[in-house]
């Protein structure tokens, strides 16, 4: 849990250095930074062997760009046959049943210069994928716009944490990356179409540079 923000960070980093590759035989140089608020939710019910979890993010880039993403995903573990034959386990088969949400949108959103409160607001563009790994059955469709919301306070004192990394290929290529980060833990929750969770994550901002030749 306490590198949750580093996943994202993870991410922009090859995602740089993958344009860098991809830009053949010419120096490059980029460099970024995002706010950011992120949270996620899991869940897992015994009784009736049912998990779900989410995750929510909100951002802006250095341009001024406003983002939303979001996910959920929720699967139960049923009995597929034999429930009717108690006594003959041979003919039992068991499998999942569930779903997977994704959104995006431009919300507004708002982050204190001190990373000590984060809310945000809007509506996102959705999709659904369905499983029935009894039946083999798969589906997709497209959903109403989501409303959602989310309202995050920190939990804990500032964290700092920084990164570098490099590539060479002798004669070749050659390419350097760092980032910095500035975080803190918070928690609060997220309503989704309705749809309440009590959640943890963190509020930040994140700046990265990447040079690469060859």
């Amino acid at each position: 849990m306490r590198r949750f923000m580093a996943v994202p960070m993870a991410g922009l980093l090859a995602l740089t250095l993958a344009a860098s590759a991809l830009a053949g035989p010419n120096v490059g140089n980029f460099s970024g930074s995002l706010t950011l608020a992120q949270a996620n939710w899991d869940s897992w019910d015994d009784a009736s062997q049912t998990y779900s979890s989410g995750y929510v993010a909100v951002g802006e880039d250095q341009n001024g760009n406003v983002f939303a993403e979001y996910s959920e995903f929720s699967q139960q573990y049923v009995q597929c046959t034999g429930a009717d034959t108690p006594d003959n386990p041979d003919d039992d088969t068991f499998g999942a049943i569930g779903s997977s949400v994704w959104g995006y949108g431009s919300p507004s959103m708002a982050i204190t210069k001190n990373f000590a409160s984060a809310t945000a607001s809007g509506t996102l563009e959705a999709s659904r994928e369905t499983f029935n790994e009894c039946t083999g059955e798969y589906g997709y469709e497209g959903l109403p716009a989501l409303a959602f919301s989310l309202d995050l306070t920190a939990t804990s004192a500032a964290v700092k944490e920084s990164g570098r990394g490099s590539f060479h290929l002798p004669g070749e290529f050659n390419s350097h990356s760092s980032y910095k980060a500035t975080y803190r833990f918070a928690e609060g929750t997220v309503d989704v179409g309705g749809s309440v969770h009590d959640v943890y994550g963190q509020i930040g901002k994140i700046s990265w540079m990447d040079h690469s030749n060859g």
